[in-house]
C-alpha cells in the first residue's frame, strides 16, 4: 500500500489506469488526485489518465493524445497537440487555445 496526500494506493503496481478520475470532483480533490497521480508517475510508474477536462490534461501530463472517431488525431506534448485548428476539427466547435498566465500551459477555451 501507498499513502500519497491522503490518498491510499492498494498495490504497488508498475501500471495506473485511471478512467475520468476527477469526475465530480471540486477543485481542490481535482487537483490532489491529478498530483498524486503525476507523483507515482515521476516515481517511475506509468499512469495513464482519460480525462475530458483539457485543463487538467495540459497541466499534469507529460504527454496527451486527442483521440477523434476511435482513432489518436494527434499525440506528444499538451503544447505541441493543444491547437485551435485541430480542437476544433476534432470536437466540431470553435476554440481559442492560450497560455495559462502563470505557467503557460495550454488553456481550451470555447468560442461563444
Amino acid at each position: 500500500m501507498v499513502r500519497a496526500k491522503g490518498i491510499t494506493v492498494v498495490r504497488r503496481t508498475r501500471l495506473l489506469m485511471l478512467d475520468e478520475p476527477t469526475v465530480a470532483l471540486d477543485i481542490r480533490h481535482q487537483e490532489l488526485v491529478l498530483s498524486v497521480a503525476r507523483e507515482l508517475a515521476e516515481d517511475g510508474r506509468t499512469v495513464i489518465v482519460v480525462l475530458h477536462d483539457l485543463g487538467l490534461a495540459a497541466a499534469y501530463a507529460h504527454r496527451v493524445a486527442v483521440l477523434s472517431e476511435g482513432r489518436i488525431a494527434a499525440r506528444g506534448t499538451s503544447a505541441d497537440v493543444f491547437t485551435a485548428s485541430l480542437l476544433s476539427d476534432v470536437y466540431q466547435h470553435q476554440v481559442d487555445v492560450l497560455p495559462h498566465p502563470r505557467t503557460g500551459t495550454p488553456l481550451v477555451v470555447p468560442r461563444r
